[in-house]
């Protein structure tokens, strides 16, 4: 266990560190957006490029993880968008924005250094797998149900709504990550030692910037109204019952293997994702619920996914 909170602890210390940069104005929060963009844009997409290229493929991909992960996400979604709507009202847009809040985690800043630090560079490609889908569900799937949702109807707009997540998709740095490292293992030609050197130097500081920005992005929410009913629910919803429920879902439902639904549950139990609220602030709708549910899904979350490090450490041995 003592091995566990050690590899876990400054992880999470590296998030309060980018928290405490904003709230003491070390880091304008002007400064956070550009930040994150250069994580998102440059780090990460060489973090996942190095890890594809360095697992080999070493054991067959079980696309049966994704079936098993995303069956409780739905489960979760209709909870959270038809039980908001039944309890706290709003339009459609607002029942997505519950839904996709309750089911997208920061798989890509929080979960790719966390399960890879934890479990080791066997967790790579699941947890790349869950983090891709996760990346196509809220670009496309967030995307596509607010503009169905937004009551414009236009057939145009709707045409021109799937042209911009398709461009979106294309542009995307993390799938481009995965495209690349697959054409790379199909050619394989060795990569000159400066650009490899490079790539692994990027890999080195991926995580703790990775979780610095995280933190401090968090920070730029506000924390008034934190303990209303609806943002708790929600944030119980994403970092207690979905990871629950894809523990059943992954373990006796599908019967997969202990490394694969280590690394489904502690995906599903990540907290709520930036993305939301992004999506939530396009739209007009639902910003400071969508941003106290990311807030105290952090928080609470940080308590949560020790639990489960913990649970998973003991179980295993």
């Amino acid at each position: 266990m003592d091995k566990v909170l050690m590899a876990a602890a400054p992880l999470f210390a590296m998030m309060a560190g980018g928290y405490g940069m904003v709230r003491f104005s070390l880091i304008e929060k002007s400064s956070v957006k550009g930040l994150v963009s250069v994580v998102f844009w440059l780090f990460l997409p060489f973090f996942i490029f190095i890890k594809i290229i360095s697992a080999k493929f070493i054991g067959a991909l079980d696309w049966t993880l994704l079936l098993a992960y995303y069956l409780p996400c739905a489960v979760v979604f209709a909870l959270a968008a038809m039980g908001g709507a039944a309890l706290w009202g709003g339009n459609s847009k607002v029942a997505c924005l519950r839904g996709l809040a309750a089911i997208s985690g920061v798989v890509g800043y929080m979960g790719l250094p966390l399960l890879i630090t934890l479990l080791g560079d066997s967790a790579t490609l699941p947890a790349i797998m869950i983090t891709m889908a996760d990346n196509l569900v809220i670009l496309a799937g967030g995307s596509l149900l607010m503009e169905l949702t937004s009551g414009q109807g236009a057939r145009q707009n709707l045409r021109r709504t799937v042209f911009s997540i398709l461009k979106n998709i294309a542009c995307n740095p993390l799938l481009l990550a995965v495209v690349f490292s697959m054409i790379y293992l199909y050619i394989d030609i060795p990569l000159p030692d400066p650009v490899l050197f490079f790539a692994q130097q990027m890999t080195h500081a991926t995580g703790p910037l990775a979780l610095v920005a995280l933190g401090a992005a968090l920070a730029t929410h506000s924390g008034h109204g934190l303990m209303q009913k609806e943002p708790l629910s929600l944030a119980l919803l994403k970092i207690i019952v979905l990871p629950a429920l894809v523990y059943l879902s992954c373990k006796y439902l599908f019967s997969l293997s202990q490394l694969l639904v280590q690394v489904a549950v502690l995906m599903a139990a990540l907290p709520i994702a930036v993305n939301v609220y992004v999506l939530a602030s396009r739209y007009k709708e639902y910003e400071a619920k969508s941003s106290y549910a990311m807030s105290l899904s952090a928080g609470l979350g940080i308590f949560s996914l020790s639990c489960l490090i913990v649970f998973f450490n003991q179980y295993a041995g």
